[in-house]
Protein backbone atom coordinates (compact mmCIF):
# COMPACT_ATOMS: atom_id res chain seq x y z
CA UNK A 1 0.00 0.00 0.00
CA UNK A 2 1.04 3.22 -0.77
CA UNK A 3 0.90 6.21 2.04
CA UNK A 4 0.59 9.48 1.00
CA UNK A 5 0.72 12.41 3.52
CA UNK A 6 -0.69 16.20 3.10
CA UNK A 7 0.09 18.69 5.17
CA UNK A 8 0.12 22.00 5.95
CA UNK A 9 0.02 24.43 9.17
CA UNK A 10 -3.04 23.23 11.61
CA UNK A 11 -4.42 20.55 9.31
CA UNK A 12 -7.58 22.24 9.18
CA UNK A 13 -7.63 23.85 5.34
CA UNK A 14 -5.32 23.35 2.67
CA UNK A 15 -4.55 19.84 3.55
CA UNK A 16 -8.03 18.36 4.85
CA UNK A 17 -8.86 19.83 1.21
CA UNK A 18 -6.12 17.85 -0.93
CA UNK A 19 -6.70 14.66 1.45
CA UNK A 20 -10.18 14.68 0.14
CA UNK A 21 -9.51 15.79 -3.43
CA UNK A 22 -6.68 12.92 -3.71
CA UNK A 23 -9.28 10.23 -2.21
CA UNK A 24 -12.25 11.30 -5.16
CA UNK A 25 -9.86 11.61 -7.84
CA UNK A 26 -8.12 8.01 -6.94
CA UNK A 27 -8.88 6.27 -10.54
CA UNK A 28 -10.85 2.88 -8.70
CA UNK A 29 -7.39 0.54 -9.76
CA UNK A 30 -5.09 2.57 -7.30
CA UNK A 31 -7.68 4.05 -4.86
CA UNK A 32 -7.85 0.39 -2.72
CA UNK A 33 -3.76 0.68 -2.75
CA UNK A 34 -3.07 3.90 -1.90
CA UNK A 35 -3.48 5.44 1.96
CA UNK A 36 -4.53 9.18 1.86
CA UNK A 37 -4.12 11.01 5.03
CA UNK A 38 -3.36 14.58 6.63
CA UNK A 39 -1.83 16.43 9.29
CA UNK A 40 -0.53 19.61 10.38
CA UNK A 41 2.93 20.99 11.52
CA UNK A 42 0.77 23.15 14.17
CA UNK A 43 -2.17 21.22 14.06
CA UNK A 44 -5.30 22.15 15.83
CA UNK A 45 -5.87 19.23 16.80
CA UNK A 46 -9.36 17.69 17.77
CA UNK A 47 -10.92 20.59 15.28
CA UNK A 48 -13.01 19.42 12.32
CA UNK A 49 -12.44 21.75 8.79
CA UNK A 50 -13.62 25.29 8.69
CA UNK A 51 -16.88 26.26 7.80
CA UNK A 52 -15.14 28.01 4.70
CA UNK A 53 -13.65 24.69 3.38
CA UNK A 54 -17.34 23.02 3.95
CA UNK A 55 -18.31 25.63 1.11
CA UNK A 56 -15.29 25.03 -0.99
CA UNK A 57 -15.83 21.32 -1.49
CA UNK A 58 -19.61 21.51 -1.57
CA UNK A 59 -19.61 22.21 -5.56
CA UNK A 60 -17.55 19.34 -6.27
CA UNK A 61 -19.55 17.13 -4.03
CA UNK A 62 -17.08 16.68 -1.32
CA UNK A 63 -18.10 16.29 2.72
CA UNK A 64 -14.75 16.94 4.32
CA UNK A 65 -17.00 17.19 7.65
CA UNK A 66 -15.61 13.81 9.11
CA UNK A 67 -11.90 14.91 9.45
CA UNK A 68 -10.56 15.92 12.68
CA UNK A 69 -6.94 17.91 13.16
CA UNK A 70 -4.34 15.89 14.27
CA UNK A 71 -0.50 16.94 14.42
CA UNK A 72 2.16 15.30 12.40
CA UNK A 73 4.66 13.33 14.11
CA UNK A 74 8.03 11.54 12.99
CA UNK A 75 6.60 8.51 12.33
CA UNK A 76 3.79 9.30 10.01
CA UNK A 77 6.25 11.33 7.93
CA UNK A 78 8.72 7.72 8.00
CA UNK A 79 5.69 5.48 6.91
CA UNK A 80 4.67 7.87 4.45
CA UNK A 81 5.87 7.02 0.36
CA UNK A 82 5.05 10.95 -0.22
CA UNK A 83 4.94 13.55 1.92
CA UNK A 84 3.16 16.80 0.42
CA UNK A 85 3.43 20.02 2.12
CA UNK A 86 1.47 23.20 1.28
CA UNK A 87 4.74 25.92 1.80
CA UNK A 88 8.36 25.14 2.14
CA UNK A 89 8.48 25.91 6.06
CA UNK A 90 6.38 22.90 6.30
CA UNK A 91 8.48 20.88 4.54
CA UNK A 92 11.48 22.27 6.09
CA UNK A 93 10.13 21.05 9.44
CA UNK A 94 8.89 17.59 7.92
CA UNK A 95 12.95 16.80 6.54
CA UNK A 96 13.95 17.81 10.19
CA UNK A 97 16.30 14.33 11.00
CA UNK A 98 15.14 12.26 8.31
CA UNK A 99 17.90 10.23 5.72
CA UNK A 100 18.55 12.50 2.88
CA UNK A 101 16.86 9.21 0.87
CA UNK A 102 13.65 9.73 3.20
CA UNK A 103 13.68 13.74 2.96
CA UNK A 104 13.71 13.10 -0.89
CA UNK A 105 10.00 11.69 -0.50
CA UNK A 106 8.77 15.57 1.44
CA UNK A 107 7.82 17.81 -1.55
CA UNK A 108 5.36 20.76 -2.31
CA UNK A 109 1.91 19.69 -3.53
CA UNK A 110 2.21 22.97 -5.79
CA UNK A 111 5.28 21.00 -7.49
CA UNK A 112 2.93 18.69 -9.22
CA UNK A 113 0.46 21.76 -10.41
CA UNK A 114 1.44 24.46 -13.41
CA UNK A 115 5.31 24.93 -13.76
CA UNK A 116 4.27 28.51 -14.43
CA UNK A 117 2.54 29.01 -10.72
CA UNK A 118 4.66 29.01 -7.56
CA UNK A 119 4.85 25.84 -5.89
CA UNK A 120 3.20 26.97 -2.40
CA UNK A 121 -0.67 26.79 -1.43
CA UNK A 122 -1.44 30.30 -0.03
CA UNK A 123 -3.17 29.93 3.31
CA UNK A 124 -6.47 30.63 3.17
CA UNK A 125 -7.29 30.90 6.98
CA UNK A 126 -9.23 33.52 8.09
CA UNK A 127 -9.59 35.30 4.52
CA UNK A 128 -13.04 35.49 2.79
CA UNK A 129 -14.40 32.80 0.76
CA UNK A 130 -13.25 33.32 -2.23
CA UNK A 131 -10.24 32.70 -1.20
CA UNK A 132 -10.87 29.38 0.23
CA UNK A 133 -12.45 28.82 -3.44
CA UNK A 134 -9.38 29.49 -5.09
CA UNK A 135 -7.19 27.14 -2.75
CA UNK A 136 -9.57 24.75 -3.53
CA UNK A 137 -8.96 25.35 -7.47
CA UNK A 138 -5.28 25.16 -7.16
CA UNK A 139 -5.30 22.37 -5.12
CA UNK A 140 -7.40 20.45 -6.89
CA UNK A 141 -5.04 21.38 -10.41
CA UNK A 142 -2.37 20.42 -8.13
CA UNK A 143 -3.98 17.19 -6.72
CA UNK A 144 -4.34 15.75 -10.63
CA UNK A 145 -1.01 16.24 -11.01
CA UNK A 146 -0.22 13.75 -8.09
CA UNK A 147 -3.18 11.29 -9.65
CA UNK A 148 -1.12 11.42 -12.90
CA UNK A 149 2.38 10.75 -11.43
CA UNK A 150 0.80 7.84 -9.56
CA UNK A 151 -0.65 6.40 -12.40
CA UNK A 152 2.51 6.94 -14.56
CA UNK A 153 4.27 5.26 -10.94
CA UNK A 154 1.97 2.59 -11.33
CA UNK A 155 2.50 1.29 -14.67
CA UNK A 156 6.09 1.94 -14.76
CA UNK A 157 8.16 1.42 -11.33
CA UNK A 158 9.36 -2.33 -10.87
CA UNK A 159 8.35 -2.87 -6.73
CA UNK A 160 5.74 0.00 -6.47
CA UNK A 161 5.16 1.18 -4.38
CA UNK A 162 8.33 1.17 -3.50
CA UNK A 163 11.42 2.95 -5.54
CA UNK A 164 10.31 5.65 -7.62
CA UNK A 165 10.80 8.81 -6.56
CA UNK A 166 8.31 12.30 -7.54
CA UNK A 167 9.46 13.96 -10.37
CA UNK A 168 11.96 16.77 -10.45
CA UNK A 169 10.35 20.39 -10.66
Amino acid sequence: MLDVLMVCTGNICRSPMAEYFLRSMLPPDLAGRVRVHSAGVHALDGHGVTPEVLLALKPFGIDPSPHVARSVDPAMVRRADLVLAMEPFQADILRRGLAPREAAKVRLLGEFGARDLPPDIDDPYGSPLQNYRQAAARIRECVAGVVAHLTARDASCPGWPGGCAPPAR
